[in-house]
């Protein structure tokens, strides 16, 4: 799969935001307890932020790992990635401009 730009990732949350979608898993939204609709925006933000991103800085394998995303949302006006395990927050934003310093959960995961 390719990387994403930052520029990619505003395109897929403008298209999210203007759709009204503020909550997003790989197969539901919002309040739709099952729905394929957005999956290949999950799936391309999931690529970019998580495994390119958060993955990469912390070195974690993300075939062989306990990590668990448990979705994506819009938090006071910013897109966020929430961990279930660990349980961690970072606005993507941050991610973008290389801040993990949210995720220090993260390091020892």
């Amino acid at each position: 799969m390719e990387i994403l730009t930052a520029n990619q990732v505003n395109v897929i949350v403008d298209k999210l935001d203007r759709a009204g979608v503020e909550y997003l898993q790989f197969d539901a939204y919002n309040e739709e307890d099952y729905s394929e609709k957005y999956q290949s925006e999950y799936i391309d933000l999931f690529e970019e932020i998580v495994v390119n991103k958060i993955f990469k800085h912390f070195g974690i394998d993300p075939q062989d790992n306990e990590t668990i995303v448990g979705y994506f949302a819009k938090e006071n006006g910013k897109w966020i990635v929430w961990f279930n395990e660990p349980e961690a927050t970072a606005t993507f934003e941050d991610i973008l401009n290389g801040n993990y310093s949210s995720l220090k959960e993260l390091r020892n995961w």
